[in-house]
């Protein structure tokens, strides 16, 4: 038997060792190749603000979508704590590369969003809108572009107490700003305020202005005559005592006002309900078509949409994750869990079911349309600004005058 020196032992055993751990990081290498094409895919984050209602709201959209959509190995949630919060912060992380690929949101200040390039424009994908309200849709286009798929469609509410309504010795509820101002000198006794119009924000004086057949488009036509018209109607109800702004009276906004018994009607919204149910349980109100001024009618659409932030690194499957998140069965869950009102007629049955004192919306809802906020927030604090100085300061520019000025610095 051929005896091999000890050298070559060694070199033989060497040898075998080294082999083996070829062979060893060759299996550890086709283990790492399994498993990379396991984990292959994109994580998608989506942004939104609410309450721990929403974000189940959020779940019920998600839910399913890692099977429906190839390419998604993850969906992470980033939920900010209000809607300010969420407004001020995005545009930062969009520049720095950090934002959410998919945002819901309302169309209350989506413009903002849109005019600084933070949203992408949705058309090239060819999504299927049909069974969409078509107002809903439209309250996510501007300038003709798609920026949003659409989740809710509910107009805004005009809301009568009906006990105050009837102690009066009223007839036939309003359906002109006549009507509304006539009534609302006659509810005006006894401690309470005939008509309560919010302040603080657009949404309220908004829905006037669109009554008289104005509204906003965009930075075009800020002081066309309609507006001026609304405007005009908002100043001669708080001039003549008629109307009063929520923190004359002590309180935060309107909902607080009126469950508070201490208007009869006010502009409202759907969530209006869950709020008289918690709030005054045992108040009768009732809910009617927003009048009209003018011989025109009108008021403005909410509506929550799914949204895909621009130039990010998963664009297009974020967009897909946008459109999954606004369907049919999407839409049902957060009718039932959030009160929403759905954009698509066939999930309109579970929110009817459940929302009988909300049937007046049918009759009314196609007149509605999206806010249009000019997009520079600065407008949003003139105009609210100009408001509370002619309330609360007895200043005397006229509604036209109010409205040429802003006109003038943020029109087009």
């Amino acid at each position: 038997m051929l005896t091999l020196p000890i050298n070559l032992k060694e070199a033989h055993l060497m040898a075998t060792k080294k082999i083996v751990s070829l062979f060893l990081a060759l299996l550890m290498a086709l283990g790492l190749c399994v498993t990379a094409g396991a984990e292959e895919g994109a994580t998608i984050t989506v942004g939104f603000w609410g309450s721990s209602g929403e974000d189940k709201a959020i779940d019920a959209a998600l839910e399913g979508v890692l099977e429906a959509i190839p390419g998604v190995k993850e969906v992470k949630k980033v939920q900010y704590p209000s809607a300010n919060d969420f407004y001020e912060k995005l545009p930062g992380q969009f520049v720095a590369g950090t934002a959410p690929d998919v945002v819901v949101a309302t169309n209350e200040r989506h413009l903002q969003l849109i005019d600084n390039g933070v949203l992408a424009p949705l058309d090239s994908y060819g999504f299927d809108l049909t069974g969409y309200a078509e107002n809903a849709v439209q309250a996510w286009n501007y300038e003709g572009v798609q920026y949003g798929i659409p989740m809710t469609a509910a107009p805004a509410l005009f809301a009568i107490n009906v006990d105050l309504w009837n102690a009066a010795g009223l007839g036939d509820y309003p359906t002109t700003m006549e009507e509304v101002y006539e009534a609302a000198k006659t509810l005006t006794k006894d401690g309470v305020v005939g008509l309560c119009i919010h302040d603080g924000s657009l949404f309220a004086t908004t829905q006037y202005l669109n009554a008289f057949g104005g509204g906003w488009n965009g930075t075009h036509d800020i002081d066309r005559q309609e507006n001026i018209d609304g405007l005009d109607f908002v100043f001669k109800m708080f001039d003549e005592g008629v109307a009063a702004a929520p923190r004359t009276l002590g309180l935060g906004w309107d909902g607080e006002v009126f469950a508070a018994g201490k208007a009869a009607m006010t502009t409202a919204g759907t969530w209006y309900v869950n709020l008289m149910r918690e709030s005054a349980p045992d108040t009768n109100y009732v809910f009617i078509p927003f009048p009209g001024g003018n011989g025109k009618t009108g008021c403005t659409l909410h509506s929550y949409g799914a949204a895909v932030i621009a130039d990010g690194e998963n664009e297009d499957l974020a967009a897909q994750v946008a459109y999954y998140m606004a369907r049919q069965e999407s839409q049902e869950k957060r009718a039932e869990l959030m009160g929403d009102r759905p954009c698509m007629e066939a999930a309109l049955p579970v929110f009817q079911a459940a929302n009988p004192a909300l049937a007046v919306i049918d009759e009314y809802i196609a007149e509605a349309k999206g806010f249009n906020y000019p997009g520079d927030q600065a407008f949003t604090t003139d105009l609210v600004n100009a408001l509370q100085a002619h309330i609360h300061a007895g200043d005397t520019t006229s509604a036209a005058d109010v409205l040429k000025t802003l006109a003038a610095t943020y029109g087009k």
